[in-house]
């Protein structure tokens, strides 16, 4: 074997065992190898918390990198509370396949879908809370995550109970779980669990768990129609009949929407206008006023406000 053939062996060699050795790390501080993450977390008596990101392609991704997780106050809180794991997706060809492979697997294991997902587990690999925005504040992150920390403490107490104490303990950790999309799942199975400890409904558990299944088969019997056609119109006016109370303003919501889709003359956008009066009390303050903003910007012309809508519609 010649000089340079064997000098090449040695070095390919070398710096493949080198990479097999050194530790993984995306940005600095940050793990990439979930057991691991686990093993630390378990010998310093920490949370994890990951990043679901797609570095090079996701700006919300890039902005919430920029703006919070490399802010020093926020690392100085993380780093005092969590192990930090990046699970990153980019689209680099060059990207490392293994670790893709890894990543692919660990963002398929928690359902996560949307970027950015952060996303703080125990040791144990639980999912105790974490957040989708990426446009969020260090302070409203730092709160996120605060609430992580609770579920986490709320998650060991209850672990020493049984029965309506244990169903107690959990709902407070229900009323502080994410309720975005990327954690309908895990806050599912927390209600489930809630629901086993809890049949006498005690906490209010089961009627939580009532007007989700409603909303759900609400939303399901409106996918099955044009959002124009009569038949939706008959069906939001039957909904609205039967909702509970707290799924009364997405019924409301729905059926004046259904209102200007359809509207021909003045007197029908006076109706819509009257619907959503009627709605705005049921709001929330902030969405309340900004209906009431759209309201008194829109409707103040209700003839030019008819003939925008039949402008927009599909001929």
């Amino acid at each position: 074997m010649n000089v340079v053939k064997r000098n090449l062996i040695y070095t390919t060699l070398l710096g493949s065992t080198v990479a097999m050795l050194a530790p993984v790390h995306a940005a600095e501080g940050w793990l990439t190898d979930l057991p691991s993450a686990m093993r630390k977390a378990e010998v310093e008596k920490k949370l994890i918390l990951i990043d679901f990101t797609g570095s090079d392609w996701c700006s919300a991704c890039i902005n919430l990198r920029r703006n919070v997780l490399d802010n020093p106050d926020f690392r100085a809180y993380a780093n005092a509370h969590f192990v930090l794991m990046e699970v990153d997706l980019p689209r680099r060809k060059s990207f490392d396949p293994a670790l893709r492979a890894r990543n692919e697997a660990i963002a398929a294991r928690y359902g996560v879908a949307a970027y950015p997902t952060i996303m703080v587990l125990s040791p144990q690999g639980r999912v105790l809370g974490g957040f989708q925005e990426g446009d969020k504040t260090v302070k409203e992150a730092i709160a996120s995550l605060d609430n992580a920390c609770m579920v986490d403490a709320l998650f060991r107490k209850a672990a020493m109970q049984s029965g309506v104490a244990r169903a107690k303990t959990l709902y407070e950790a229900y009323l502080l779980y994410p309720d975005s999309k990327g954690f309908a799942v895990f806050n599912e199975s927390l209600r489930n669990e809630i629901m086993e400890c809890d049949p006498e409904n005690v906490t209010g558990i089961h009627d939580a768990a009532a007007v989700i299944e409603q909303a759900r088969l609400f939303l399901n019997q409106r996918e099955r129609h044009a959002f124009n056609s009569p038949e939706l119109g008959k069906l939001l006016e039957q909904q609205l009949s039967v909702a509970l109370p707290a799924n009364r303003p997405s019924v409301m919501l729905a059926r004046c929407q259904y209102s200007m889709t359809t509207a021909e003359t003045v007197e029908d956008i006076a109706a819509t206008r009257r619907m959503f009066e009627e709605l705005i009390p049921l709001l929330p303050e902030g969405q309340a006023a900004e209906i009431r903003h759209y309201t008194d910007t829109y409707f103040r012309d209700p003839a030019e406000l008819l003939r925008m809508l039949k402008a927009s519609r599909p001929r």
